[in-house]
């Protein structure tokens, strides 16, 4: 579809991917791709997926845990490194960073992906964030210390970062908010309910993006293009002169095919084309029909054909490794159009690092790299615990509904919060989590059946935005306290899988693992299968 088309109505053009998606036929993949963001990126998947299918890289989507990056990259036992893929997308987002601290954040996130990539052979693909929306006021952007000042600052110091790792490609965020527009880009309900920022047309443009990154590194690119003779015609060459330059500067073989008008192609050559002539065939010739395109693409390999002409883009379709270009009525628009086509989209080769280095080796700044323990330490988590969950019933029950990756598995049928909290022989235990990105409020909750000797707990709850962050472990010493308390000798987890649940189920086996101190009481963990 034409850019033009597309910026007229972009939630449609959205929509009409979202549907191809779901009509896509099942086909093995060829491209096993692990997505991690400090948001809710689950948005892209059909915008990823479609447009890799459509170059011929049919993908397998895994999505990491919601702002868990820098766990997942500096685990090599995490859920990403067993997932073991060929591609991992990391996706930062400034606002999920921590106050005063977002570049050097960003910077943290950029280290451990590089060498998560280098350790584990894969390519990286790095989103570099997108401006913050919120700045402050209209004065922030003349203020060196500003909003907008410390943002691009950041961006640039992460690309200087990636800069020159022949195995990292970098998209940015920013140039899908520009496609959709700062107006209609964010989606402050979805984040407020889910932490999805976006659109579904920002997900959509960014999708596209990452994809034909990937198509360029993994598919490469056509080395030739076949000029339809319809672009001779007048006010046509004026129009696609800069853009044929840049193709043909970067290597790429033109030549022309019919039907020409020869007179036309003369008049070309010695004006608006003159730099092209060294590039182009001396003699086109062709009726426009499969067989001279055909002709005109032998010996060219894999070629696009950039055509005006319905007819001739359709006989293309009968000629293998011949790329159908069909650019719109309006030729003013044709640069835009053969830009959003992906005409110019070429792997960057040698790209010298900031220091003028070739970049292979990380900089001595970036060598040392956290470890999962360091991290974990390093952000000051501090754990508030309540045993009564006084007042807290819609926000305990909120955070059931929404956990899926750190629960011990679905909340048992007739489970009600308030109801459970009134038990004398029952504890409801809730946990408040901060740390230095700030106050996540409700983090934690855990259900708690008390009998003699056994602590029985079928709710034991994480949420997505606190997971990784060594929560889990504070939860359960306090569950073998509460337990201990109470003369119980042991803490049986009531465990069924999910399909997602896979965290919690190696978390309650490594806690098997060990001894628990209950209050100086001698305390078991043991994993059990809930019953059917």
């Amino acid at each position: 579809m034409p850019a033009t088309a597309e910026r007229d109505d972009l939630a449609a053009a959205a929509a009409a991917v979202r549907t191809r998606r779901r009509g896509l036929p099942a086909a093995p993949a060829v491209l096993r791709t692990g997505v991690l963001a400090s948001y809710t990126i689950d948005p892209i998947e059909p915008y990823l997926h479609t447009a890799l299918a459509d170059a011929g890289l049919v993908p397998e989507i895994v999505f990491g845990p919601f702002n868990q990056i820098l766990p997942e990259c500096l685990d090599d036992d995490g859920r990403m490194a067993r997932l073991d893929p060929d591609v991992l997308v990391v996706a930062p987002r400034w606002e999920e960073m921590p106050d005063g601290d977002e570049e050097g954040e960003l910077l943290r996130i950029a280290d451990a992906a590089l060498q998560a990539a280098g350790r584990r052979e894969i390519c990286l693909v790095f989103v570099v964030p997108a401006l913050p929306q919120d700045r402050a006021g209209v004065a922030d952007a003349g203020r060196p210390d500003g909003v907008a000042a410390a943002a691009t600052a950041a961006r640039q110091r992460l690309r200087d970062r990636l800069a020159a790792h022949p195995h990292v490609l970098v998209a940015d965020a920013e140039e899908a908010v520009r496609d959709v527009g700062a107006l209609r880009a964010h989606h402050p309900g979805l984040y407020a309910f889910a932490r999805i920022p976006y659109t579904e047309e920002v997900f959509w443009r960014l999708g596209l993006g990452v994809a034909r990154l990937l198509g360029v590194h993994f598919g490469g690119v056509p080395r030739a293009a076949v000029l339809g003779g319809d672009l001779l015609a007048p006010g046509c060459p004026e129009v696609l002169s800069d853009p044929l330059v840049r193709l043909a500067e970067a290597g790429v073989r033109l030549t022309v095919a019919g039907p020409v008008d020869g007179e036309a192609f003369l008049t070309a050559l010695t004006g608006a084309w003159a730099p092209l002539a060294p590039y182009l065939a001396s003699d086109p010739a062709g009726a426009g029909d499969a067989e001279s395109l055909r002709a005109a693409a032998d010996g060219l390999g894999p070629c696009l054909l950039l055509t005006a002409d319905p007819g001739l883009a359709a006989a293309a379709d009968g000629v293998e490794g011949l790329q159908p270009v069909l650019l719109g009525p309006a030729p003013e628009a044709w640069p835009a159009e053969l830009r959003e086509a992906g005409v110019f989209d070429r792997p960057l080769r040698g790209r010298p690092g900031p220091d003028g280095t070739d970049g292979t080796a990380p900089s001595a700044e970036s060598a040392r790299t956290l470890s999962l323990e360091e991290f974990v330490a390093g952000l000051d988590v501090s754990v508030a615990f309540d045993e009564t969950a006084g007042g807290l019933s819609p926000k305990v029950a909120d955070l059931l509904a929404r956990s899926k990756d750190f629960v011990l598995g679905p909340v048992p049928d007739g489970f009600s919060p308030a109801d459970f909290a009134g038990g004398d022989d029952r504890v409801l235990l809730t946990a408040d989590v901060h740390d230095r990105f700030g106050d996540y409020g409700l983090g934690a909750v855990a259900a708690l059946a008390l009998s003699p000797d056994i602590c029985r707990v079928e709710v034991f709850s994480v949420s997505c935005p606190v997971m990784g962050r060594g929560v889990e472990p504070l939860v359960l010493q306090r569950i073998v306290d509460i337990a201990g308390r109470h003369g119980c000798g042991t803490v049986e987890l009531v465990l069924t899988p999910t399909g997602r649940n896979g965290v919690a189920l190696e978390f309650a086996a490594g806690a098997e693992e060990r001894t628990w101190d209950g209050g100086g009481r001698s305390v078991a963990v043991r994993a059990v299968r809930r019953p059917w």
